[in-house]
């Protein structure tokens, strides 16, 4: 596993950890992975800067028990620039998938792009 691929593991475990266990250290350490001119395309194409990505975040903490979030299939396109598979799971169970480009400057994240990836039904 490389920097890149460490970066986004622990990036999205200090996510999972806020939203379904609501620890502020895990919530503060995934905002310090963010570069300041950090920018997300959400799934639903909305445009968020990291003042929006904090305040739509800041009332998540345990609000998803038992979530756990997977990163595979991870492709470097070019240096910095990275595209992998993101997966939300809780009790063992796919309940959320999507395909993520990600963009890092300075081993912080600049910049994420989401888009949905259909779930397969058991």
């Amino acid at each position: 596993m490389n920097c890149l691929h460490r970066l986004m593991v622990s990036h999205h475990d200090h996510l999972a950890d806020w939203l379904s266990e609501g620890k502020p250290g895990s919530f503060q350490a995934f905002l310090d992975a963010h570069d300041p001119d950090f920018s997300l395309v959400t799934v639903p194409g909305e445009l968020l800067d990291l003042a929006a990505l904090r305040s739509g975040l800041s009332r998540g903490g345990g609000s998803r028990p038992g979530l756990r979030i997977r990163i595979s299939d991870m492709t470097h396109l070019i240096p910095g620039v990275c595209q992998f598979r993101e997966q939300h799971e809780v009790d063992n169970r796919v309940v959320d998938m999507r395909i993520v480009t990600a963009v890092v400057r300075d081993g912080r994240v600049l910049g994420l792009q989401e888009t949905a990836r259909p779930v397969a039904e058991d």
